[in-house]
């Protein structure tokens, strides 16, 4: 009997430890995806801030352009404006680009996080479903 309750004791103590590790495992991988998070807002609020500044530049690049004109100096031509208005619109969408791939990686760290939490439900419900036998056997 001595032998079967250390038995008991040692599965009890390896079922404690692997949780244990998991539990850190999971702790370890919810603190990588604060910093990823919080990494993602900042780069948010800088692509917030750089989009605020391109349309204060394109502003005052209009305003320059209609001086130029008023003062009938060489304004640029209708192909050049043309370029530089598509190489403007290539930075925003790369900048967006950049933030839906942030996005979704950000979902998927979302997702790891809800299948973390059921895999832990899961292993809680294993744990209490070994425990039942060894106490009705005890009784």
């Amino acid at each position: 009997m001595a032998a079967s309750d250390t038995l008991h004791d040692e599965r009890e103590r390896i079922a404690s430890e692997r949780e244990r590790i998991a539990s850190e495992r999971d702790r370890v991988a919810d603190e990588r995806d604060s910093v990823a998070d919080q990494r993602e807002a900042a780069s948010d609020t800088r692509d917030l801030e750089l989009d605020e500044k391109e349309r204060r530049l394109a502003n005052l690049e209009l305003m320059l352009h209609e001086r130029g004109r008023a003062l009938r100096e060489a304004i640029p031509d209708v192909v050049r404006r043309q370029q530089e208005a598509i190489d403007r619109s290539r930075d925003v969408l790369n900048r967006a680009e950049q933030r839906l791939i942030r996005a979704e990686a950000s979902l998927e760290r979302s997702r790891a996080a809800v299948q973390r939490d059921d895999a832990e439900i899961q292993r809680e419900v294993a744990s209490s479903g070994e425990e039942e036998p060894a106490e009705r056997g005890g009784t």
